[in-house]
């Protein structure tokens, strides 16, 4: 949350700043918790897809929990949830991975991730479209 900071009076730097590369909202578990608790995994998953959607629909009440859970100021509230929080997509699709891919690619430019890893098999391995979103 950048922009948390300026209604406190903290100094930001925004180096760059492209909403197109976003890497998003993600929910992720391990391959080894889904596979011992696969109900839990698709309630979670249920749940959260719920809240999604109750939140699309009813902005005032998100923004009053936002703002009682994180004590930020009202402004600084909306600015983050109308341009910095993305609910609309419940599920990783073409311009997601495309972010996460470029997100890794960076990573690996900038030797955090290792120059022979695979990045785009690592991602599409990551990736399970096959998790259902409801029960």
């Amino acid at each position: 949350m950048m922009g948390a900071g300026r209604g406190r009076g903290w100094r930001q730097t925004v180096l760059y700043r492209n909403k197109d590369a976003n890497t998003w909202g993600i929910l992720n578990v391990r391959e080894e918790f889904l596979k011992d608790h696969p109900d839990l995994v698709k309630r979670v998953l249920a749940v959260y897809e719920d809240a999604r959607k109750y939140s699309l629909g009813h902005y005032d009440e998100l923004k009053q929990v936002f703002i009682a859970a994180t004590k930020l100021p009202d402004a600084v509230v909306d600015k983050q949830l109308k341009e910095r929080t993305e609910l609309t997509h419940s599920k990783i699709g073409a311009p997601q991975r495309e972010s996460i891919l470029a997100a890794g690619l960076a990573l690996q430019q900038a030797g955090v991730i290792k120059a022979d890893v695979d990045v785009k098999a690592t991602v599409d391995a990551l990736i399970d479209p096959s998790v259902p979103l409801t029960n």
